[in-house]
């Protein structure tokens, strides 16, 4: 017979589990809600913060703009975010309101199309001209477009400063120059932005001699010695053989050139160019004695790049977010961003998070580089080489960097394997950063003579696949 005392402590217990799984249920919700609001409401958003601007370029009477296209313009975003708000409110999965949603936003960007490109004309021939209102009257309504092309953005700043040359009268009494002056600053920046990420993946070992030795011992490797990637030569019966030896915990790529060859064949042609494993010892080649009744002497250098030849690396992969699974935050600068992320470091993304903010690992992969002493920032050059980072390195030769670290955030070991998802530093503001916020990207080699750059890659989020991801967007790791 069961006791009254076991009937309701089975009670207490279904009643307790019940609660559990509500408030699971329920931070789970308000997580997402508050990390990701307002998923289709925010889709347009690139298109919806050009409103303004647009309305400002209608309404200057020495611009030539479509009136009843800025209108449209206006009265069509209106329209989408009440549109996405409402899909967002009703939580609809009705594919056919989604789909009506996304042609309207089709709609919008035909127009925003047709009037950024009309600015732009308009932009280009008030330089050719020298038309110096219309030069100004544009740019104190500027659009992104000028920040985001370029040749255009080089063509607005050296038109600008030859007017500040030229001119008698300082510009800035006559017009409104503050945008011009933060897009010329931009640019100079452009020209050493992120070089610390480039010069992470160099040795510094450029034209270096190869050194000689008498025998072959064996081979200790020391990731921190002060040259981790030698070239050496040793003596044999018919020749010599040149050996690499890489102490690092990173795979390394070499070209050698022969500055001269007396009296030597060689196995391999020149410039010899080849990748190395980490912490290995690798014949590279050998130089045999034509004569052996003459002397015999040769010349060569070397400079080398971190990071394995990767020309046939895995396009495909899909990455991992960089932060927990079930979070959510602001890309704010996406691939060929406006600020930083150009040239060879093209293709970054930047996610605004409070400084601690875990980070985890994108792609399986061994650390091979890192940093965590650094405690400065600032948004000029000064600081380029002041970041806190991690560098991990794949199966395929791409390497992962994460960049902006807190002071001692570095939370693995050198040539420690790391696998998707696994916690490996925090997020903070350190280097050439103008706030708190993470960056990554993936790098690979594809040639010695262009270095290490960053490559297109796609990410897993709660919504699918992100091929292009978008700037003020939140994405769910997933």
């Amino acid at each position: 017979m069961i006791s009254l005392t076991s009937v309701l402590q089975y009670l207490m217990k279904t009643i307790l589990l019940l609660l559990f799984l509500i408030t699971s249920v329920l931070s789970k919700n308000s997580l997402d809600t508050h990390n990701y609001p307002n998923i289709y409401a925010q889709l347009g958003t690139p298109l919806f913060i050009q409103v303004n601007n647009f309305q400002g370029l209608s309404n200057s009477p020495l611009l030539r703009f479509d009136k009843a296209d800025t209108q449209h313009y206006v009265t069509k975003v209106q329209l989408a975010i009440k549109h996405g708000h409402h899909i967002d409110k009703q939580a609809s999965n009705n594919a056919k309101e989604i789909k009506s949603y996304l042609q309207e936003l089709r709609q919008i960007q035909r127009l925003h199309d047709k009037i950024e490109k009309s600015y732009k004309q308009q932009l280009y021939k008030s330089i050719h001209d020298k038309n110096q209102d219309i030069f100004f009257a544009l740019t104190n309504v500027p659009l992104s477009s000028i920040s985001s092309d370029p040749r255009l953005k080089e063509k607005v700043v050296q038109y600008y400063k030859a007017l500040k040359k030229s001119d008698k009268t300082p510009i800035d009494k006559v017009y409104n120059v503050v945008y011009l002056e933060t897009l010329s600053k931009d640019f100079q920046l452009d020209q050493s932005s992120y070089a610390y990420i480039n010069t992470m993946f160099k040795t510094f070992q450029n034209n270096q001699a190869v050194q000689e030795r008498k025998s072959l011992n064996s081979f200790h490797p020391n990731p921190h010695a002060k040259n981790p990637v030698q070239v050496i030569s040793i003596r044999t019966k018919n020749g010599f053989d040149l050996y690499l030896e890489n102490h690092a915990y990173y795979d390394v790529s070499i070209q050698l050139n022969a500055l001269k060859l007396v009296n030597l064949s060689s196995s391999k042609r020149f410039p010899f160019i080849g990748s190395f494993p980490a912490k290995s010892r690798t014949k590279i080649l050998h130089f045999s004695i034509q004569n052996p009744q003459k002397e015999s002497f040769f010349q060569t250098r070397y400079s080398s790049t971190i990071g394995r030849l990767s020309p046939d690396y895995d396009r495909k992969f899909v990455y991992a977010l960089p932060y927990e699974r079930g979070k959510a935050y602001q890309l704010t600068q996406g691939f060929n961003g406006e600020h930083t992320h150009k040239g060879q470091s093209a293709y970054a993304l930047d996610f605004q998070m409070k400084e601690g903010t875990k980070v985890h690992a994108m792609r399986k992969g061994r650390v091979v580089s890192f940093e965590d002493h650094h405690t400065e920032h600032g948004f000029s050059p000064e600081f380029t080489n002041k970041s806190n980072y991690i560098i991990v390195q794949h199966n395929d030769g791409t390497m992962a960097m994460y960049g902006h670290l807190k002071p001692h955030g570095v939370k693995v070991r050198l040539g420690q394997k790391v696998y998707k998802h696994t916690l490996i530093g925090l997020s903070g503001n350190t280097g050439y950063s103008s706030g708190p916020h993470l960056h990554v990207h993936i790098s690979a080699i594809q040639s010695l003579h262009s270095g290490s750059r960053s490559v297109p890659f796609s990410f897993l989020t709660q919504r699918g696949k992100i091929d292009s991801p978008e700037v003020d967007s939140f994405y769910i790791a997933k």
